[in-house]
């Protein structure tokens, strides 16, 4: 399989299973607004390639700034961090909306999980067998 193939075949799963964590949260939060249920797949992908793009390159960069210390919550931070940015696009229409600290906390704890599921069912365990 081409590195291309590769990329697009774990960008479609993390849209599924990233579209999943924001389906779940939206109907077990209040505090997780979407207004067009329509545009869930959309934020969904937003996260995803940001999740797939951004992530990859920012946990190097952070891990250094903080000498590997934190390298187990890094993943947590990172993943907060692109929801927020994932929140910022799509604030504009007022489509995607999340109330409060500790409900964004929650919504990163939810995607973090999601995130090491993804990481051990693509990247870890395919590399080891």
């Amino acid at each position: 399989m081409s590195g291309g193939t590769e990329i697009l075949i774990k960008l479609g799963v993390r849209l599924v299973v990233f579209g999943l964590v924001f389906f779940i949260a939206t109907r077990k939060n209040p505090k997780v607004i979407v207004t067009k249920k329509r545009v869930l797949p959309l934020i969904a992908l937003v996260f995803a390639v940001l999740n797939t793009g951004l992530y990859w390159a920012l946990k190097p960069i952070l891990n250094i700034a903080t000498l590997g210390a934190f390298g187990f919550v890094m993943p947590f931070v990172i993943n907060m961090l692109l929801l927020i940015g994932t929140v910022k696009v799509f604030s504009r229409w007022k489509w995607f909306e999340i109330q409060g600290v500790f409900t964004t906390l929650w919504m990163a704890a939810f995607l973090t999980l999601a995130h090491g599921a993804l990481y051990l069912g693509l990247d870890y365990f395919p590399a080891r067998f």
